[in-house]
């Protein structure tokens, strides 16, 4: 047992100080909102009963009432987030104890020793790749001692060793001792306060309205009361800003003292190897749940916890991520491979710092180096595969997907996921250069007489490929920029390369990303008809004249892509109003502006299925759909209803287009990059 736990640092005391300060303010506002509102009960209480003193009659009392309804009105609006049911339950959760889950607790009675803080009042099991504290938050809990519960996610323990788990638990149990979490819990209840008299008072204010019922007098009163009720939630949304941003600061810095705990009473490799692998971990349990959302109820998982396993090795095969100890190792530069951003600009509003940037603190902690255990921390769960199908039925419940439909196992569901992922196909050989990145060369000619000699071995070399992701980068950095430039005042400030600028300095950078971009993709071009030339040269004759053609058709395919995309964009924009309740004038003048939009979208269509590339990817029933839509004379809305058929049948044209779009780009660029793969074979 120590007595040497971590300290918190300054900058958490400041941070925490801002917190206490802000939620206090908001309290000290809310509360004088609230005396002004008792007071106004008072005075206008008092207005009607002189009112009475001077004459009773049926207009005395109208007006009497109506008085005194104000007052109770805005009152009622700041009081009753208090009497809200709390509508959190743990049913997808499964609450287990001492004596189900031994070689668990046990673990969790070490780091209660190590940290000295109270156990956890119930320790539960939850569906998804995740660990958390909490506790049930409810207005008297600012003024009452509550316990925290613990919550361990299945897909965490499903993809992490028994070490990496503890130092997952330890980093949790250092919430456990900071007592500034109790800040937490009041900014909860501000943000309740904020919800329920900003942002879902609606319902109060039509029953305010309907109260007033039908006297003109009363409508009057109601008003004025709506009027109250709309200033004091302005005062109310002005703060939040100001709560939530130095709250946000604050769980930053609670997450890097809770790491260092961690990292004191356990070692820094479980706990940086844990986090790193936690983004594949959440992806593989992501896209296995997804499979099955999207077979439209024709599949059904047995055990959920396997595919996630299963999926994170195929996964990992795709990325080079090599397996130690039975489980993926991902390093750093592997998070970084795929952002080449040099843009840095500080969320204010997220709650947990950057992983890279947590790893970089876990190097410099203090630390026991705690021995290391690489045993699949699922071994230590009794009866793991039945809690696994139990969680995986939860978690189906919870995401409201029906059970219905053939339960698979994991070798049917690997054949399934793989003979439907796009990525599959891609060969190894390429080394992951064109998963971003498409081979068009528009100048074919040039490219087929050139016969300029390049080094077999360049073309997808790690440094090639790196190459496709700094374009990605620039381009992404480009359009950052001019957000900077276009608001300054929303961002005041952000690091480039390191140096920090202030956002009026943004558009100054953008040439120079722009000349950077210009090289980048002439470097690409120029390796695309490297690549192309040692694919000619190595074919027979009639490979030639396929491989030319394939990369021809792309080229157009590419080319027309653009077009097709910005016509659909410019025309579903005008379709945007029907996904929103608006008043019935405004309907048909947005209704207008479709009409005169829906024209030269069916040009386009028309275009599309008769004269572009595209139409070899055509379906016949697909054919059918667009031109029926071409043919049609929609109006969508009329009288004081939306034509339900109508709108039905827009949405399934805009969705058919899309596909198609997508669907034959993404398999003429397979077709092509297999037949190079085969021709590399040869």
């Amino acid at each position: 047992m120590t007595n040497n736990l971590p300290k918190i640092s300054s900058a958490y005391q400041s941070k925490l100080v801002s917190a206490i300060v802000s939620v206090s303010v908001f309290f000290l506002i809310y509360l004088i909102l609230t005396l002004a509102s008792l007071l106004m009960v008072f005075l206008l209480g008092y207005g009607a009963i002189k009112m009475l003193s001077i004459s009773v009659n049926y207009f005395t009392v109208l007006g009497a009432a109506g008085l005194l309804s104000i007052g109770i009105f805005v009152f009622i609006f700041l009081v009753k987030f208090i009497f809200r049911k709390n509508h959190y339950n743990t049913r997808h959760l499964l609450e287990i104890n001492r004596s189900q889950q031994p070689d668990l607790f046990a673990i969790i009675d070490e780091i209660v020793a190590e940290t000295k803080v109270k156990a956890p009042q119930k320790v539960f099991l939850s569906p998804d790749v995740n660990a958390s504290v909490s506790y049930n938050s409810i207005f008297w809990s600012m003024f009452l001692p509550v316990k925290k519960n613990l919550t361990i996610g299945v897909g965490l323990i499903n993809s992490t060793s028994v070490g990496e788990l503890r130092t997952i638990l330890a980093h949790e149990f250092g919430h456990f001792s900071q007592k500034s979490m109790k800040v937490g819990g009041y900014v909860n209840q501000a943000e309740k306060i904020i919800f329920e008299t900003v942002y879902n008072n609606k319902d109060y204010e039509n029953f305010i309205m309907e109260f007033s019922g039908g006297n003109a007098v009363f409508k009057i009163f109601g008003l004025i009361s709506v009027s109250f009720i709309n200033a004091f939630q302005a005062v109310l949304k002005s703060m939040s800003d100001f709560l939530f941003k130095n709250h946000a600061s604050l769980q930053r810095e609670m997450e890097y003292h809770a790491d260092a705990i961690s990292t004191y009473i356990t070692n820094p490799e479980e706990q940086t190897s844990s986090l790193l692998r936690l983004e594949l971990s959440d992806v593989a349990f992501n896209y296995s749940f997804n499979f099955y959302a999207e077979s439209n109820q024709k599949y059904l998982p047995k055990n959920l916890y396997r595919n996630q396993f299963s999926l994170m090795k195929i996964i990992s095969e795709r990325n080079n991520h090599p397996y130690v100890n039975g489980l993926p190792k991902i390093d750093a530069e592997d998070l970084t491979r795929y952002n080449k951003s040099r843009i840095e600009i500080e969320d204010q509003w997220t709650s947990h710092p950057d992983i890279l940037k947590r790893i970089e603190r876990i190097k410099t902690n203090e630390t026991r180096n705690m021995a290391k255990d690489h045993r699949y921390a699922k071994e230590i769960i009794s009866g793991f595969d039945k809690v696994c199908e139990m969680m995986t039925s939860k978690y189906l419940t919870l995401r409201a997907v029906k059970n219905v439909g053939e339960v698979i196992e994991d070798e049917t569901f690997i054949q399934l996921y793989q003979d439907n992922n796009i990525y599959k196909t891609f060969s190894a050989h390429f080394n992951g250069y064109y998963e971003r990145h498409n081979p068009v060369i528009e100048n074919m000619d040039s490219a087929v007489s050139d016969d300029t000699s390049h080094h077999d071995g360049d073309f997808f070399s790690d440094k090639k490929v790196s190459l496709v992701y700094e374009k990605s980068g620039i381009e992404s950095d480009i359009q950052t920029l001019q957000y900077l430039a276009s608001y300054p005042k929303e961002i005041k400030t952000f690091r480039f390369d390191g140096t920090l600028y202030k956002a009026k300095d943004a558009s100054g950078l953008i040439p120079k990303l722009e000349s950077e971009l210009r090289r980048v993709k002439e470097e690409l071009l120029e390796n695309d008809k490297a690549i192309f030339r040692h694919y000619y040269r190595v074919s027979g004759e009639d490979d030639k004249k396929e491989l030319v053609n394939k990369y021809r058709n792309f080229a157009v395919l590419d080319r027309e892509f653009d077009v097709f995309q910005k016509s659909l964009n410019d025309f579903t924009v005008h379709l945007q109003f029907m996904a929103v309740t608006l008043p019935i004038e405004e309907i048909r003048q947005h209704r207008a502006k479709l009409l005169k939009a829906e024209e030269p979208f069916k040009l386009k269509t028309k275009e599309l299925i008769e004269n572009s590339a595209y139409k070899n990817g055509l379906k016949t029933e697909d054919k059918t759909l667009l031109q029926e839509f071409i043919n049609a004379e929609y109006i969508y809305f009329n009288k004081d209803k939306y034509l339900e058929h109508e709108v039905n049948a827009i949405s399934v044209v805009i969705e058919k287009y899309q596909a198609l779009l997508n669907d034959h780009y993404l398999g003429s660029k397979l077709d092509l990059l297999n037949f190079q793969a085969d021709l590399a074979k040869n």
